[in-house]
């Protein structure tokens, strides 16, 4: 598949570092009265387009910024800087990125999807100046260490064993890229089907259209990034020894198909303080493939949109 999925949309936006190009996202509140300024980061298997209707979302209730982050959603990857795509990297692009981006006197929710908030734990604890500016962290499905999950064979084989142990070395990311063609592609996801909720329930039709935009986001995404971080928060990451002076709502999934969000409740409630947890009524990790701003609105818990109405800001855009 050579067709481009990169949205040409007005507030998708260039974004550098140390020489590194890639993009972010600046959505302005459509609700008059929301106060919200929010950062997002998506997980590691996306892109801005993938986490659009999100972004769409939390415009109800405030500002929204979200960036891509090296390696990821076609932005350059830290390799290209010989520097290794370490959370200690990405915590200080993302502060780099609030500092140089965000406007100073705004009080920041920062949202992280998945992956995207283990990289927002990370820059709090690395950057602990931030916190003043946090009015409140929120973890999409998130998680901090390796035992989190609770992948099955036919997903940890060909995803974790073959892809990303391989793929994380120089020479390994060029064998794996090698074989990142469709077809290859469609065997991996015909593998994992038995536990991607999503994938099951689509029709032919559908099916193809998923399948070209999973290919799509396979290739755009650095391979040795992908398997790099991949491999570490499954096999070596452990945050729970950080204490984070930040208030954190965690929107889990109690049948989460990856995560053992119970495990996760418990690790979080004695990382952050203070700490509130709610729930997603969904059967898999994430909710990405929601293709609109209202599906995504009545996926959110009522408290979470009660929550996200109060502020400290006194209005969401300067």
């Amino acid at each position: 598949m050579k067709k481009s999925l990169f949205s040409t949309a007005e507030y998708y936006k260039p974004y550098v570092y140390k020489g590194l190009r890639g993009r972010y996202m600046h959505m302005p509140a459509k609700n008059p009265e929301a106060r919200r300024t929010f950062v997002v980061l998506y997980g590691q298997h996306a892109t801005l387009e993938r986490v659009e209707p999100v972004v769409e979302a939390l415009t109800e209730f405030g500002d929204v910024y979200a960036a891509d982050y090296p390696g990821f959603g076609g932005m350059d990857p830290s390799f290209k800087l010989k520097q290794y795509p370490s959370l200690h990297f990405y915590a200080d692009y993302i502060k780099q990125f609030i500092d140089e981006i965000i406007p100073e006197n705004r009080k920041l929710t920062l949202l992280g999807i998945s992956y995207g908030f283990q990289l927002f734990t990370e820059t709090l604890n690395q950057h602990p100046e931030l916190n003043e500016r946090v009015e409140e962290v929120v973890s999409f499905v998130g998680f901090v260490h390796h035992e989190d999950f609770h992948f099955p064979p036919s997903y940890s084989i060909p995803l974790l064993y073959l892809i990303a142990n391989v793929g994380r070395t120089w020479l390994g990311s060029k064998i794996v890229g090698a074989f990142m063609q469709g077809w290859f592609i469609a065997i991996i996801y015909k593998l994992t089907k038995p536990i991607q909720a999503k994938y099951k329930s689509l029709s032919a039709e559908e099916t193809k259209g998923f399948m070209e935009g999973q290919i799509w986001l396979w290739r755009i995404n650095d391979i040795r990034t992908h398997a790099a971080t991949g491999w570490d928060f499954c096999m070596k990451t452990d945050l729970t020894n950080y204490r984070v002076n930040a208030p954190l709502t965690h929107v889990g999934v109690p049948k989460d198909h990856l995560l053992n969000n119970e495990r996760v409740v418990k690790e979080l409630s004695e990382m952050f303080t203070p700490f509130e947890s709610l729930e997603l009524h969904l059967e898999n990790h994430a909710p990405l493939d929601l293709d609109s701003r209202e599906k995504v609105l009545a996926l959110f818990p009522s408290a979470l949109h009660s929550k996200f109405k109060r502020s400290h800001n006194e209005k969401a855009v300067l």
